[in-house]
């Protein structure tokens, strides 16, 4: 990218960021899950996890799920970094998994400003009761209610 486009990218964001009327609208428009769903390997029907706990690699002191029965997911991605992790363990079992994501700035309105995209590249994981992954939707955007990623377990 040459000089003149980065520069002109850099006053479209300020211009965005000066144009909130509200700082919780900014603020909340960074938030972003991952929706996940488990499914059974051998039928491919959704499945229930027992005794649950996830929380992301670095932040153990921040559990997102604690001993509970789960269907489905929703796991935040790190804004500051292209990839996150989390540690899943379901009674003696524990699996990573691990994202990777591209991002990037989009307009909402001439109010509100802009909004952070995601894109999901990858998904990688371990196997000791994971038996794959995939992705189903790869386009994470603020306040959707989308399945991104079906894991299928043993």
């Amino acid at each position: 990218m040459n000089q003149k486009n980065i520069l002109l990218s850099l006053l479209f964001i300020a211009c965005a960021i000066v144009g909130c009327n509200n700082t919780d609208d900014m603020l909340l428009s960074y938030q972003h899950t991952v929706q996940v769903g488990l499914y059974s390997r051998s039928t491919h029907n959704d499945t229930i996890l027992t005794d649950v706990q996830v929380y992301g690699i670095g932040r153990e002191d921040t559990l997102l799920y604690d001993v509970e029965s789960v269907t489905a997911l929703f796991l935040n991605l790190n804004m500051n970094a292209d990839s996150t992790k989390y540690v899943f363990r379901t009674q003696t079992l524990q699996d990573e998994l691990f994202f990777s994501y591209s991002k990037r700035l989009t307009p909402v309105s001439g109010s509100g400003g802009i909004t952070m995209e995601l894109t999901l590249d990858s998904v990688g994981h371990t196997s000791v009761f994971i038996d794959s992954v995939a992705i189903t939707y790869a386009d994470i955007n603020y306040n959707e209610s989308i399945e991104n990623v079906q894991i299928f377990v043993y």
